[in-house]
């Protein structure tokens, strides 16, 4: 059984679920439970409620060999922890995806009671998966867990069959996917990008794709005379964010906090060079000067002159895409399934 956000929810985790549930092996049968719909909060308590109803009942008629629960900070643990509980008393075992770069300063500034009920959901689990080894030396410290019961285990991609060749082009396309918050940086790239020299802002056409206050993003756009140089889309389809990577000659997320972003990966996967910050997993899959350009999330001379050297250097921008697909070739979902299977055997088999 495997809990987490409806398959259809905006996000990194319900993209990796997706993948998990169209790739699982033909031996293995996942049950999935949606805990959460974007709307409303009404539709949101419907809907966990929903699922606390539909778990019990399967955890009591149905043979239930394992539940795979995927969460993040703030509400998303509170909704798991309730779950958890649940399946403590039905006697079944559970693992723990964690997911999110916010988790540390949410558990940070939980009064000692809550820690406490946080830690009992991660030490009830029999193994956690986490996105990076920075993440798993933070859970095993914080929560004295065993080193045995964790996993890394980094988000998969669904590799393409070939990316697209993307030599002399006239017009460089830097790409943003994400939400745009505070913490993704999306104004923060727009603000590189009046920041760019007029001859390099001239040959250089940015992207910003994804939900979240998107207004507010057109309107720095607007204030910063750019609108003949960016544009701004709402929240793509798959179809459409793959025409978008195939397009792009790069990718920039300057975020504050991260898990391991799937915009990443996926930009890797398709031979994108990535300017990102050195924050959560990013550094175990975004080498400097390698394979992208890691750069401080607040710095944004230094968003822009990583633009800049990208957009001017086409040979070290091309080379550092080929360098980016071929760093995400393990990650692709068939690998990661390998892997994900392991520790589903080590469990019931009661080894983890």
């Amino acid at each position: 059984m495997m809990l987490g956000p409806a398959l259809d929810v905006q996000g990194g985790v319900s993209a990796v679920e997706r993948l998990i549930l169209a790739h699982a092996p033909a031996d293995v049968r996942i049950h999935h439970i949606a805990t959460m719909r974007d709307g409303s909060a009404w539709r949101k308590l419907f809907v966990f409620l929903s699922a606390v109803v539909h778990l019990m009942f399967l955890l009591l008629t149905r043979r239930v060999d394992l539940v795979h629960i995927h969460f993040a900070s703030r509400a998303s643990t509170w909704r798991k922890s309730l779950l958890a509980l649940f399946v403590r008393m039905a006697g079944k075992p559970y693992i723990l995806h964690a997911h999110g770069g916010g988790f540390r300063d949410f558990y940070a500034r939980q009064p000692r009671l809550l820690r406490w009920w946080i830690a009992r959901m991660l030490k009830g689990s029999q193994q956690i998966l986490t996105l990076s080894e920075g993440w798993r030396e933070y859970y095993l410290h914080t929560f004295g867990l065993p080193r045995e019961r964790t996993v890394v285990l980094p988000n998969p991609v669904c590799l393409p069959a070939e990316p697209p060749h993307r030599s002399h082009r006239s017009t460089v396309t830097p790409l943003f996917l994400g939400k745009m918050e505070h913490n993704k940086g999306a104004v923060r790239v727009v603000q590189a990008m009046h920041a760019l020299p007029e001859e390099v802002r001239a040959r250089t056409h940015l992207v910003l794709a994804g939900d979240g206050d998107v207004d507010s993003v057109r309107r720095a756009v607007g204030e910063l005379g750019l609108e003949r140089q960016v544009t701004v889309m709402h929240w793509v389809t798959a179809e459409q964010r793959n025409a978008l990577l195939a397009n792009a000659d790069l990718l920039v997320l300057p975020s504050l906090n991260e898990g391991l972003p799937m915009s990443v990966l996926e930009a890797m996967s398709w031979g994108l060079p990535v300017i990102a910050s050195p924050v959560g997993g990013i550094p175990d899959v975004v080498q400097d000067g390698y394979n992208g350009l890691l750069v401080s999330p607040t710095d944004i001379p230094a968003i822009a002159a990583a633009i800049r050297r990208l957009v001017e250097d086409e040979p070290l921008r091309l080379q550092m895409g080929k360098n980016a697909r071929a760093s995400v070739e393990g990650l692709d979902i068939s690998c990661y399934w390998q892997k994900l299977r392991s520790v589903y055997e080590s469990v019931l088999s009661g080894e983890g």
